[in-house]
């Protein structure tokens, strides 16, 4: 006999409820782009061409802000790894101008790479480096995402589906789409291939916008 001062427990069952516009921004309003509906990933997350790239970032009002912009989606990192790469400057390896992410850098449970290292860079990317670790630490991924939004209005950009995962997802998407291989896009960004078969190889970018995609990750030296 169970005493009434004891409470049977109850298991829950916990499910994961679809995504939607209204469950994303519930106080914003905020709605995906129509004309641009082949531009988000999964439906959320926003791929930016190469010229709403540069008018997010001109947006920015701080020099140090943009660093970690520039960090962000020409490493590919994810948010977690450039906040403890910046704790950890020796991952930066600038006589090769490499960086090598240890298994501690990502602590994710599911992961196919323990470890990964994240070449070619740009030349001269030691001086974005040096500014990237002299200046103030990147702020948690609420904040990073909160100023994401505002500075996509201050640039005339619709903020849905702009988050920390915007830069690696784009810089991914550019490089399947300008036909670097499938394999090195991979180990660089630490995913397997049928991640970037379902998410970046169906991405309709246009004429003018593969050809500017091309000539940034040519300036990068990602595409050779």
């Amino acid at each position: 006999m169970v005493s009434g001062n004891y409470k049977t427990k109850t298991s829950t069952k916990i499910t994961h409820e679809h995504v939607t516009e209204a469950i994303k921004y519930p106080t914003q309003g905020l709605k995906r782009d129509r004309d641009t509906l082949h531009l988000y990933t999964k439906g959320e997350i926003k791929i930016l061409t190469p010229e709403e790239y540069q008018r997010l970032r001109a947006a920015i009002p701080k020099a140090e802000y943009k660093t970690i912009l520039d960090v962000l989606i020409v490493t590919g990192m994810r948010y977690i790894e450039v906040c403890r790469l910046y704790d950890n400057r020796e991952w930066y390896n600038d006589k090769r101008n490499i960086i090598h992410l240890p298994p501690e850098a990502q602590k994710k449970h599911k992961r196919t790479q323990i470890e990964r290292t994240i070449q070619p860079l740009p030349s001269m990317w030691n001086y974005t480096m040096n500014a990237f670790f002299n200046g103030k630490k990147p702020p948690v991924e609420s904040s990073w995402n909160r100023n994401l939004q505002r500075w996509a209005k201050l640039a005339g950009l619709n903020p849905y589906g702009i988050s920390a995962k915007t830069t690696r997802k784009t810089i991914e998407s550019w490089m399947i789409s300008s036909g670097v291989l499938e394999s090195t896009t991979c180990l660089r960004q630490g995913h397997d291939s049928l991640t970037s078969m379902r998410h970046y190889q169906n991405l309709a970018f246009n004429d003018d916008e593969l050809r500017s995609i091309k000539k940034q990750l040519t300036e990068w030296n990602i595409l050779k």
